[in-house]
């Protein structure tokens, strides 16, 4: 009886340990949207393509509305972690998978940003020169 007990025990631990972690994911089809979509904006937004006003308007709001998503599908996985036995190696897993592509997020962002501040720096400029040209 005990015999039995314990090879069952056993084997549900084995079966949890060899668990893939995609199972602790709550949604893998959401993760997988947001991987598309975040390699979407990197192709659409490479480095230095960012060159107007209206497209970095324009990057700023996608890439903040995908981070957002992948907050979101960040914080369902987390607490789908703490249903699962590893719940440490299933926490990091999940870590590594959000750190992977909020890199690319933050990029397109801060480069937005950065083009945002350079041409409202050149319009208070513009606007101070023109006061200074007045009499």
């Amino acid at each position: 009886m005990i015999k039995n007990f314990l090879t069952i025990c056993v084997a549900v631990l084995l079966q949890l340990a060899l668990s893939s972690p995609a199972a602790a994911v709550p949604d893998s089809n959401e993760l997988s949207a947001i991987v598309g979509l975040t390699a979407a904006l990197d192709q659409k937004y490479a480095p230095g393509s960012i060159t107007t006003g209206t497209t970095a308007d324009v990057a700023l709001k996608e890439a903040t509305a995908a981070q957002q998503r992948l907050q979101s599908w960040y914080e369902q996985a987390e607490k789908a972690c703490h249903n699962k036995f590893f719940v440490n190696d299933c926490l990091d897993d999940t870590k590594q998978q959000r750190r992977q592509y909020i890199v690319v997020l933050q990029r397109i962002s801060l480069e937005a940003k950065a083009l945002q501040r350079k041409l409202h720096i050149e319009q208070l400029d513009q606007e101070l020169l023109q006061k200074q040209a007045k009499p």
